[in-house]
């Protein structure tokens, strides 16, 4: 964070952003889509975005949004 606290990433640092974030829009989508209110889908998104691991979110997204 700099001097008017404006927040500055890394390369790495942008990169586990951004796969947290895909994960936390997939997660509350699919919870949303699964009849959850959206805003416990947010909340329940926000634990699940960091416990599960890149490749089995990988896997389980693929499974389900397939290419």
């Amino acid at each position: 964070m700099d001097e008017d606290f404006s927040l500055r990433l890394t390369d790495i640092g942008r990169e586990v952003a951004e796969q947290t974030y895909e994960k936390h829009c997939f997660f509350t989508r699919r919870l949303i889509a699964a009849g959850v209110d959206p805003q416990t889908a947010e909340r329940e998104a926000c634990r699940m975005e960091h416990t599960i691991s890149q490749r089995s979110f990988e896997l389980l997204k693929g499974a389900v949004e397939p290419e």
